[in-house]
């Protein structure tokens, strides 16, 4: 079936040169990326969670001139302007079209990774196969030195660079096993919603060595295995030998439950421009850190506390005439202790002074947050002013909550407790504006939709205005 995608693509010469694929994870997905690049075709995956506005923006930016899809997609595609050439009922629908006035890329481009922002229009971040084959090295030797990993069980959707990575580069260098269930099967749909029944028992019945996690998925197991305890049903996850987390700050509260359900959970950290991986810790006794840099790649902080990283680095952006300098600066902050291992701090644009001149990350303070099972989501606002609130999306009353916040602020420095809670009223979501495409709270939107709620609280302290949040 590959060598007639083959020759299919190859038919058409130099007319097929970026292509799209847009597909459920499957064994095929990872088949047609490699036959893609057999093909030194640029590569161009697209999340399931982009919107349609999204997907469009990606397409003409990129240049994209042939797409594999899936057959129910193709009215999308349609749209855009592309035709029907083939139809491969194994994994869904050849599409193609004429591009006159090809974008230029970056010279070397192998694979386009598209990251959503906090807008309707994705940044495009050029990668190189050889920078991607230097990650994925890193994390093989990693995967079979250390854990011994025989079996990895794909559980995020492939256009998500991180299990791209994983998959395809790490484990193929690695000879590792990769299963690749649909993601229905694994509980996920959107770019948020898990069935953790559907998780948790595809998990269960595959029974892999290895597979990565959001920290919102580990969470969602964590809080399914404590209420097993005292139950005469207890899962037993003890085939598992390394669950990488990433994707978003973890909490040190997270790990340390998972340690005790003797979960092998270990944090790395990554951006896309890096190729998805910087570093990974790999020992469970040194909680709260991203471990040591792996091999490929070099990390000094600046001054003012912010990662800076080169080595293997994207060969530049989309659209863009200036790329990066040869220390790339991440945006995080972050610094390593006596032993070398990276911790991170949170965002540069995210931090927050309040009015006594105290700066903190409202990352941290969330991801302790969400740590407490009945948190769903949280975001923290506090710029500029005396003390910290924390609007929950949670079914639990402000009175049962503040019992676990009491708890969280006991173990944290003053300036960083929460004093007081706002029960959201709705949960964050794309449609209404409050998050990403990719599942990250979109700050500001929230501050303005309760606006009124922060004016009361803060109303005897400093008056804000709906400009200021």
């Amino acid at each position: 079936m590959m060598n007639s995608l083959k020759s299919e693509l190859q038919a058409f010469g130099n007319k097929v040169s970026r292509v799209a694929i847009h597909l459920d994870n499957s064994d095929q997905w990872l088949q047609i990326d490699n036959t893609l690049t057999e093909l030194a075709a640029v590569i161009v995956p697209i999340p399931h969670f982009f919107s349609q506005k999204q997907i469009h923006h990606m397409v003409e930016i990129a240049g994209v001139d042939a797409v594999i899809c899936e057959n129910i997609a193709k009215d999308l595609w349609l749209s855009f302007g592309f035709k029907e050439a083939s139809n491969y009922s194994f994994a869904g629908t050849l599409m193609l079209r004429e591009v006159k006035d090809y974008p230029q890329l970056p010279e070397n481009t192998h694979k386009i990774t598209f990251t959503s922002g906090t807008t309707n229009e994705p940044k495009g971040v050029c990668l190189s196969l050889q920078h991607l084959q230097a990650v994925g090295k890193s994390l093989a030797v990693i995967s079979t030195d250390i854990f011994k990993v025989k079996k990895h069980l794909c559980i995020l959707p492939l256009s998500v660079l991180l299990e791209n990575v994983a998959a395809s580069y790490a484990a193929g260098q690695a000879n590792i096993e990769v299963i690749i269930p649909s993601l229905a099967e694994i509980g996920l749909s959107g770019s948020s919603s898990l069935d953790v029944k559907k998780l948790i028992g595809a998990i269960c019945h595959y029974k892999p060595d290895s597979l990565i996690l959001m920290p919102q998925m580990l969470k969602a197991i964590i809080t399914v295995l404590q209420s097993q305890k005292n139950t005469e049903q207890v899962l037993d996850l003890s085939f598992l030998k390394f669950i990488a987390v990433g994707g978003a700050v973890c909490s040190k509260g997270l790990l340390l439950k998972a340690k005790a359900l003797n979960l092998p959970v270990f944090e790395g950290y990554g951006i896309s421009e890096c190729g998805s991986v910087i570093s990974l810790n790999t020992d469970q006794e040194q909680i709260g850190n991203v471990g040591k840099v792996l091999p490929h790649q070099k990390v000094k902080i600046s001054q003012d506390g912010e990662i800076l990283t080169k080595g293997q680095l994207f060969v530049g952006y989309l659209g863009a005439e200036d790329n990066h300098e040869q220390w790339y600066a991440t945006g995080d902050l972050g610094q390593f202790d006596e032993n070398n291992n990276l911790h991170i701090i949170g965002r540069k644009k995210n931090i927050i002074i309040n009015s006594f001149g105290r700066n903190l990350s409202p990352d941290w303070i969330e991801a302790e947050l969400l740590a407490i099972s009945e948190i769903n989501q949280v975001v923290v606002y506090g710029e500029g002013m005396p003390y910290l609130t924390a609007i929950c999306v949670t079914l639990q009353s402000a009175d049962k909550l503040w019992d676990k916040i009491a708890k969280l602020n006991d173990t944290l420095p003053d300036y960083a407790r929460i004093k007081e809670i706002i029960i959201g009223s709705e949960t964050f979501t794309v449609g209404n504006g409050m998050l990403t495409a990719s599942g990250k709270a979109k700050h500001q939107n929230i501050f303005k939709h309760y606006s009124y709620q922060l004016q009361d609280i803060y109303a005897s302290t400093k008056t804000i205005t709906s400009q200021s949040i």
